[in-house]
Parts: structure tokens; C-alpha cells; sequence
């Protein structure tokens, strides 16, 4: 071989060597990882569990209900908060994976899911303002989307989207104290989650919602 291609060879060992890739955890991380899951899931069977190498603190790991085999497939990603792993995040395994964004560093979520997060702008919504806020209950209290509209009570966490302002989001309350989520196309209900009324949001609205109003964005697409 010429000195050139080997040397190209080498240089791409050493790329892919250095490369991040998660790990499988030891014995006494397993242990921990699957007691905070099952405390959460119940008797649940386990599948493969993977440690992020950019940082040790997080893990993924895939599931199902051990009643069902794993028919039922799922995947959370935990964390390690000062000493005790807990569940962040959850979907059930067809489901994007992008929502992962909301919970763990970018670096993170590409080493276990293998998924490009957008930028924080992205990621994150604002608070609405007071006028909006009355404009939005206004809005959503005379709106004839769903009838669940008519025993609304309140509006919380209700946000708009950075990556497209003519979005809006949050979380009703009802009388009975349940709640839906309804999403604000130019001021007006444009979806609701509990009986699914109206075209859903683009995948990318529903993503940059999630945080600010608390929702997670598997279950909506995004």
C-alpha cells in the first residue's frame, strides 16, 4: 500500500476510535437503572441499556411489559441526580425521538438516540404576555373546536413558539380538574389533545412547545 493511503487509513481509524459511542453499563449501574425504572413501570422487561460517554450521567434504555413480552415497545432515557437515576423522558419506541432534546444535552441525546438536535431557539418557547394570555382564554373559552372548550376554567403554561411566533400552546383546566392541550394557531384553538380536534401542528411546533408548557412531545408527533 502507498504511503498516502495508509496514512488515510489511519486517519480514518483515529476519526472513527475518537468518535463518541455509548457503552453498556457495569453491574451495579444496570441494578440502579432498572430499580428507577420498574419503581416507575412496574415488572417490566428489560432489553438493552446503553451509558452516554459524553456524559456518564445519562442512559438509555429499551422495555416492554413483561405481562406482554415485548410486543409493547418502549425506550426512556434517565438521568443521574446527585446519586439516584431517574426517568426523564419516555416513548413508546415508533415514536421521534427528537423529544429527547427537551430533556438531555444535545451531545446526549446524539450519543444514545443517534438524533441532531436543533438550536436552543428551537427548543424553548416564552412565556405569553398578560394581554396575550387574556387574549388566548378569551379565544379558547368561545371556541367551538371541542366541547370540552365550554367547561374550561383556565389557561396554564400557556406559551409561544420561538421557531414560529404564530404558534401558541398550553394546558387547559377543567372543572373537574382534568386537563387537555391546546395549540394557538394566529390566536385561535387550532388542535386539542383529548378528543384530537383540528389538523395536529407541525412536528417542529409541537417540539418547540414542549418545555415551556410541560407536555411530552412524543405524544404529539414531535
Amino acid at each position: 500500500m502507498k504511503a498516502g493511503a495508509l496514512a488515510l487509513v489511519v486517519v480514518a481509524a483515529l476519526a472513527v476510535g475518537g468518535a463518541a459511542a455509548a457503552v453498556t453499563p457495569t453491574p451495579s449501574q444496570r441494578t440502579a437503572i432498572v430499580r428507577a425504572l420498574r419503581s416507575q413501570q412496574g415488572d417490566v422487561a428489560i432489553q438493552k441499556i446503553l451509558i452516554s460517554t459524553t456524559n456518564p450521567a445519562y442512559a438509555s434504555m429499551n422495555w416492554g411489559f413483561a405481562t406482554g413480552g415485548l410486543s409493547s415497545r418502549n425506550n426512556s432515557v434517565l438521568g443521574n441526580q446527585r446519586g439516584t437515576w431517574k426517568v426523564l423522558w419516555t416513548r413508546e419506541a415508533e415514536q421521534p425521538a427528537d423529544g429527547a432534546c427537551v430533556y438531555v444535552p444535545a451531545p446526549v441525546a446524539h450519543d444514545l438516540l443517534h438524533v441532531t438536535c436543533p438550536p436552543a431557539s428551537k427548543l424553548h418557547a416564552r412565556s405569553a404576555t398578560a394581554e396575550e394570555r387574556t387574549a388566548f382564554a378569551k379565544s379558547f373559552l368561545t371556541s367551538k373546536l371541542t366541547p370540552y372548550a365550554k367547561s374550561g376554567t383556565r389557561l396554564k403554561r400557556l406559551c409561544v413558539s420561538r421557531l414560529n411566533p404564530k404558534w401558541a400552546a398550553a394546558a387547559a383546566v377543567s372543572i373537574a380538574g382534568g386537563h387537555t392541550y391546546v395549540w394557538f394557531n394566529r390566536g385561535k384553538p387550532a388542535f386539542e389533545s383529548l378528543v384530537e380536534a383540528g389538523p395536529p401542528p407541525p412536528p417542529a411546533v409541537v417540539l418547540s412547545l414542549a418545555s415551556c408548557v410541560g407536555y411530552n412531545p412524543a405524544d404529539f408527533g414531535g
